[in-house]
């Protein structure tokens, strides 16, 4: 049923505004990528978490030991495209409407939890205003905040707010 008011909404909004790709819209929302995409991403978000890449507000590209830097969703944004994925939406906003539920997998519940599984968190409103990318073997990649490099951390349920995969 979602899906066909979901499809109905996307018909109203790309009327209302010619340039509204609609198949582009339906497709971002919808989607599932192969397995070993998510996990090509996870491995690149890895990489950039342990290579030195600074925090920077709205940023998408790392040279790593402090040239460029990403935020929370830039290394999303970034690991996915990198991955061959380029349906990847930019913010942390509207990456939580991509893919579908992880069902079970949570912070505290990684054993069902699929490598590239994005962890949505609320520490302040508008939520959600942070996400994590799980890398599998209980860890995840994190650009935190202005003044810390982004890095890999074991997932924590303080704030959790959701999951979605892509997988």
């Amino acid at each position: 049923m979602f899906r066909y008011i979901f499809a109905v909404l996307l018909l109203i909004v790309a009327v209302a505004n010619a340039t509204v790709d609609l198949e582009a819209l339906y497709r971002a929302a919808n989607i599932t990528i192969p397995a070993s995409q998510c996990a090509s991403a996870a491995s690149k978000a890895g990489h950039y978490a342990s290579c030195g890449c600074p925090y920077v507000w709205g940023g998408t590209s790392c040279g790593c030991g402090g040239s460029g830097g990403m935020d929370c969703s830039g290394l999303v944004y970034t690991s996915y495209r990198e991955a061959g994925y380029t349906g990847i939406q930019r913010t942390t906003f509207e990456q939580i409407n991509q893919g579908s539920s992880c069902g079970s997998c949570s912070p505290s519940n990684l054993g069902s939890c699929k490598v590239g599984a994005l962890f949505f968190y609320c520490f302040s409103q508008p939520c959600p205003d942070h996400v994590v990318m799980y890398l599998g073997g209980g860890k995840a990649a994190e650009c935190p905040e202005p003044g810390q490099d982004c890095h890999i951390i074991t997932p924590y349920s303080e704030s959790y707010y959701a999951c979605r995969t892509l997988c």
